[in-house]
């Protein structure tokens, strides 16, 4: 989730949660913290590339080892999580239980809003928020990790630093609950009288997967640019291939590919989501509907939980945690925002969307398919990710 693409623009009736800060990179070092052997290390989540409109997806270093007692402080440049998944966990048995985008997972960062219709989702509390917001962020002191729990930064930290107090001969794993289980780094808790991650080496390695990185951003967003794909339907007219934004093994290119596609009046147009790996999309169109939509949510407190009949309350405060018992807080997207609408056919329906589709929806990676029956002006049909509100599309119909 890339900086400058509008996401998760926050909007609330009162009050407005304080939106992810882009950050300048800090190279990988070891420093000393004393005279003793305990070290922190500087571990960077995600790398942009701007010129390409794209993201390395991986925390750099994506492995290390340490000592107990040494302490990892993750920055970033986009809108990532650092979380700790207790130790004996595997990633993607962990996230395939817990946090599935929309499912009811306890670590969903979208999941059901069952009080509310069965339209609603919410995004879910342990995903966005930190798990103690009493420490780990700046001039804050850092958070403890024993490893005998999950330990979350939540969204928009500005920088989050942990302790590690694991056991020396144990291993775990910290994660992106956004980007899912390919976005994680390994951390081995090595005895004392081994030596740990070496700095020179660690520098290297990140050099080396930073410029692999962006080397296959441009490969593939050159290749899927220009790109003009179709096959006859079975009734007549032609389908055109476009995606919503293309993944690799450990980058996101952020762009509707082609950006402008021309058509014939009755040809379909249809959208794919299966390269993507990292990020999730949609194809929602028209715009001046979509654009009210994107990504915006309004904090409510919900006294009675999702069982009880009482109805959401707007917020006791005009700020975090804007209810006065903070566990009542619920942050609510648009209905009409995560699952498909629509019939198919543009100007059929007032909304024409995929919904939130690919590799960490709950609702997979299928195609989304549009036919288009009325001729456009030359500007075309503007279509968007209201997620990443950046990434736009036009259809030009002829």
């Amino acid at each position: 989730m890339a900086p400058g693409d509008g996401l998760w623009p926050v909007r609330s009736s009162r009050a407005t949660f304080a939106a992810a800060t882009g950050l300048a990179f800090v190279a990988s070092l070891v420093f000393p913290t004393g005279a003793g052997a305990q070290r922190t290390y500087e571990i960077e989540a995600g790398r942009v590339f701007s010129r390409v409109s794209a993201e390395s997806m991986r925390f750099l270093p994506s492995a290390i080892e340490v000592h107990r007692g040494d302490t990892l402080h993750f920055t970033s440049p986009s809108v990532h999580t650092a979380t700790f998944l207790p130790v004996g966990e595997g990633v993607v048995d962990w996230f395939e239980a817990n946090a599935v985008l929309g499912s009811s997972g306890p670590y969903s960062l979208i999941r059901p809003d069952p009080d509310d219709g069965p339209t609603s989702f919410k995004f879910t509390n342990a995903a966005f928020f930190a798990t103690d917001e009493t420490c780990g962020g700046p001039s804050q002191p850092a958070c403890s990790f024993d490893g005998s729990s999950v330990l979350n930064s939540g969204l928009g930290w500005a920088g989050f630093t942990v302790d590690v107090d694991v056991a020396q001969g144990n291993e775990f794993w910290v994660m992106c609950l956004i980007h899912g289980p390919p976005m994680r780094l390994k951390v081995n808790v090595v005895p004392n009288a081994q030596p740990a991650s070496d700095p020179a080496d660690l520098a290297a390695a990140n050099t080396a997967a930073i410029q692999q990185d962006r080397n296959a951003s441009r490969a593939l967003r050159n290749r899927f640019i220009e790109r003009r794909t179709s096959h006859l339907a079975p009734g007549g007219g032609r389908v055109w291939d476009a995606w919503a934004g293309v993944d690799g093994a450990h980058v996101s290119v952020y762009g509707m590919f082609p950006s402008k596609l021309v058509v014939d009046k009755g040809d379909t147009v249809q959208w794919h989501f299966d390269s993507l790996v990292f990020e999730d999309h949609t194809v929602s169109i028209p715009v001046r509907v979509a654009e009210p939509i994107a990504a915006y949510f309004e904090a409510f407190c919900d006294p009675d939980g999702d069982g009880g009949p009482g109805p959401d309350n707007p917020p006791d405060m005009p700020d975090p945690p804007f209810c006065t018992d903070p566990t009542e807080v619920e942050p609510e997207l648009h209905d009409r925002f995560t699952l498909p609408r629509g019939n198919g056919v543009f100007g059929g329906a007032p909304l024409e969307t995929s919904g939130v589709l690919g590799a960490n929806s709950i609702l997979g990676d299928p195609d989304f398919e549009l036919k288009f029956t009325k001729r456009s002006s030359s500007g075309g049909f503007q279509y968007m990710c209201m997620i990443h509100t950046d990434m736009r599309g036009r259809v030009v119909v002829v």
